[in-house]
């Protein structure tokens, strides 16, 4: 089952609704990156409207790891940065319970849609590694980059110690989660959208579909980034 998909025209995340059986719970899985154009934030907002919760990565209104993408694209002068943002996907305005599995106590998660304190670190460390990356590779830095995830991708981040953080450990927290809502609401029919970085998604679609869960018809893709 293909999640992301890169081509000659551009990049596209996939929208999937799990179902174990009808009038039970759903679990809508959005995949997502974390630079795009605006209607693309846009357009899985709308998609979240009727989720009665979402469960998000804990930056995602806004993405720090995003705004460093966009600001050294701007930086280098790539030629598809001017039409990019970072993620920011305004959680709070959709009047329903936000779920964040890799919530850092003391650490806010960005409701006023501002980049909390403590990521600036991250952008002020980012970028500039980023844009020296990109500065030696061309103007055309994201084409060479294959974005194209499957629900068997195995995902390896380097140095291991990188992979353990930022998505090993996550992936068990976002696990964790999904497992205790299924637990308590698999009888509800109800829509629970799960909206983190693509590389969490395979992880993800193996737990769910190990539980019983099955594609609903219906899937749809939206364009990221268009080339």
């Amino acid at each position: 089952m293909q999640l992301t998909e890169m081509s000659m025209v551009g990049i596209r995340t996939s929208v999937t609704v799990f179902r174990r059986r009808p009038g039970g719970l759903k679990f809508v899985v959005i995949p997502t990156i974390h630079i795009g154009r605006p209607d693309y934030y846009r357009a899985i907002r709308e998609r979240l409207k009727p989720c009665v919760a979402v469960v998000a990565e804990q930056y995602d209104g806004p993405s720090s790891t995003g705004f460093a993408y966009v600001a050294a694209l701007k930086l280098t002068r790539q030629r598809i940065g001017r039409d990019l943002v970072h993620q920011d996907i305004d959680y709070g305005s959709l009047g329903v319970p936000i779920i964040f599995p890799d919530a850092v106590d003391g650490v806010a998660a960005g409701p006023d849609r501002a980049l909390p304190r403590e990521a600036w670190a991250d952008v002020a460390l980012l970028t500039p590694a980023l844009a020296l990356d990109m500065a030696l590779h061309g103007r055309d830095w994201l084409t060479r980059h294959r974005l194209d995830i499957d629900d068997d991708s195995e995902i390896e981040l380097r140095p291991a110690f990188l992979h353990r953080k930022l998505l090993a450990e996550r992936d068990d927290l976002l696990i964790r989660t999904l497992r205790e809502i299924d637990g308590e609401f698999a009888d509800e029919d109800a829509e629970i959208a799960v909206v983190f970085g693509a590389a969490h998604m395979p992880a993800v679609v193996r737990e769910l579909t190990g539980r019983g869960y099955r594609v609903a018809p219906g899937a749809r893709w939206l364009t990221a980034v268009d080339f």
